[in-house]
């Protein structure tokens, strides 16, 4: 059956795209390529089911999401979001053999990510991945950044194959946006602003031309590693894991801080979903942060302990971000591609956890993995993505010099360095 709107009242009056919903559009539309779609693959043990039993499925939980119903669209030279008309979830299922062999994990991402959408379905899918092995079998939720951040998937994702039937909230009613405070909003840029105009490192990565394609490279952790290392610290987990990745960007091209002392800058997405809309899943509801990784810094301890410093946001930071793109759109929009395109923001560190307690019928998911968007013009994305005990790492690239698949074993190391500064 086909899927209505959820809400008549937004087909005559819908929700404003955010900045980084009408950015994430504009890129894509520039770049004719896959890049500006993330997603989660899921891991199964059990029989396979068929590609029709995944259709019931996801027409049947459709209804709970309601942001599948929407699309973005120009409207006399502006963007707005707009009822999908005669939507049919099932035509958003797909599916993907994948033949036996080494690291299916590694060689399912890498063809998922891939992968075009058809031009009947292109906002959002779903691939069943089988052929590997008699009893394994993986589901990948993908969507268009666009549509949706990685935390809008994450719910998504819940929603289909979590307990519960709950409907997920369509977006953040106006009445619960936090209000404008322009003193504090001008405190922030004033000091946010100067920081981020001076450029980023030089690195080897970002100065070559772009490949032809992207690659997926992947390993996993125990979580219970990175809270064990993050306790003894005294810190985040995500902080943790700020700190290792930039020990392993400095092990990947070490020529560059042999010299320089400047810091590699990241983005990493700032979730401003106010309390009680945490899981709105229509659009971007993320700021970018950008953070200076002390790469030069060959002391894994100072490393982190510079980390910390740069990484502390506070809930009114949020909330006043949050303000600041809602009443000034077009603003957010060009600061978005002029500080973190890749003169002065090198590439983007993600953070996502997914929900437990995830299953198809009766078989679980097993293990969980992030399939984040190349974006900005950046030469290297990272995502770690938690599920029940353990976490997924995985490094998108288009550049080949140095080699991306280093990045898994080099960011191992940095792990063990750092846990060995605090005898974990």
């Amino acid at each position: 059956m086909p899927l209505e709107p959820p809400l008549t009242d937004l087909k005559s009056n819908p929700p404003l795209p955010s900045p980084t919903d009408q950015f994430l559009y504009r890129s894509a539309r520039e770049a004719h390529d896959q890049a500006e779609y993330l997603g989660y693959l899921l891991l199964f043990q059990g029989t396979p089911p068929s590609v029709e039993r995944v259709r019931d499925h996801v027409a049947a939980a459709a209804p709970r999401v309601p942001a599948w119903a929407y699309r973005l669209a120009g409207r006399h030279g502006r963007l707005a979001w707009e009822a999908v008309a005669d939507l049919d979830p099932r035509g958003h299922v797909h599916e993907l053999r994948l033949a036996p062999g080494p690291d299916p994990v590694g060689r399912m991402a890498d063809e998922l990510h891939r992968l075009p959408f058809p031009e009947d379905a292109p906002d959002w899918g779903i691939w069943l991945v089988r052929g590997w092995a008699p009893d394994s079998y993986a589901l990948c939720y993908r969507v268009h950044h666009a549509l949706q951040d990685g935390m809008g998937a994450a719910a998504v994702i819940g929603a289909l194959f979590g307990p519960g039937e709950h409907r997920l909230p369509l977006t953040v009613p106006p009445q619960v946006e936090p209000p404008l405070k322009p003193g504090e909003l001008a405190a922030m840029l004033a000091a946010d602003i100067p920081a981020a105009a001076r450029r980023t490192a030089r690195w080897t990565p970002g100065l070559r031309p772009p490949g032809a394609h992207q690659t997926v490279h992947h390993t996993h952790v125990e979580v219970e590693r990175l809270r064990r290392l993050s306790k003894s610290a005294g810190v985040t987990l995500n902080q943790v894991y700020l700190a290792v990745t930039a020990g392993a960007l400095r092990a990947w091209s070490p020529a560059d801080w042999s010299t320089g002392k400047r810091p590699l800058h990241v983005c990493t997405p700032l979730d401003t979903r106010p309390a009680g809309y945490e899981q709105a899943t229509l659009g971007n509801h993320m700021a970018m942060l950008r953070i200076p990784l002390p790469c030069a810094e060959p002391d894994p301890r100072r490393r982190l302990e510079s980390v910390v410093r740069a990484a502390r946001v506070s809930p009114e930071r949020r909330m006043a971000t949050r303000a600041g793109l809602r009443v000034l759109p077009r603003t957010g929009a060009a600061l978005i591609r002029y500080f973190l395109g890749p003169r002065r923001t090198a590439l983007t560190v993600t953070n996502v956890r997914a929900p437990n307690g995830l299953s198809f019928g009766a078989d679980p998911v097993i293990a969980c993995v992030g399939l984040p968007a190349l974006l900005l013009g950046h030469a290297l994305i990272v995502c770690l993505a938690s599920y029940g005990p353990e976490a997924s790492v995985v490094f998108v690239s288009d550049r080949t010099d140095p080699d991306p698949a280093v990045l898994p074993g080099l960011w191992h190391t940095a792990l063990a360095e750092l846990e060995q500064a605090y005898s974990c």
